[in-house]
């Protein structure tokens, strides 16, 4: 079982994703903004974070450079998700591990958290 971020500003894919990944065996927990993600990985050592790209405070661009940077969590691995498809073309130029764009399958979610959460074992 791993221990999981999710931050996002729209409660539906909060509680959507939350949901898949405790049917998988996951804790979760959810910020719904970059501001409260942050905090919240300043008290809590997680095993993966999952970032909307664009949300209120700061961006999970902004979330993920401030993450990797830290000595506490630098090596948690990071999933940038977005509903603007743009943000596929650019997203490698950040220290995340992964990208999904929104819409996703939830397949497609389960499959990218288990292949990220290997790499941080």
């Amino acid at each position: 079982m791993a221990k999981i971020l999710i931050a996002d500003d729209e409660p539906d894919v909060l509680l959507i994703v939350a949901e898949r990944l405790r049917r998988n065996g996951h804790e979760v927990e959810y910020a719904p903004d970059g501001n409260q993600a942050i905090q919240k990985s300043e008290q809590t050592t997680y095993n993966l974070l999952i970032l909307d790209i664009r949300m209120p405070g700061r961006t999970g661009y902004e979330v993920c450079a401030y993450t990797k940077s830290s000595e506490k969590n630098g090596k948690t691995p990071v999933l940038l998700i977005s509903a603007y498809p743009e943000e596929q073309r650019v997203w490698r130029q950040s220290k995340a591990d992964a990208f999904l764009a929104k819409p996703f399958e939830t397949g497609q979610l389960i499959t990218t958290v288990e292949r990220l959460l290997k790499g941080s074992a």
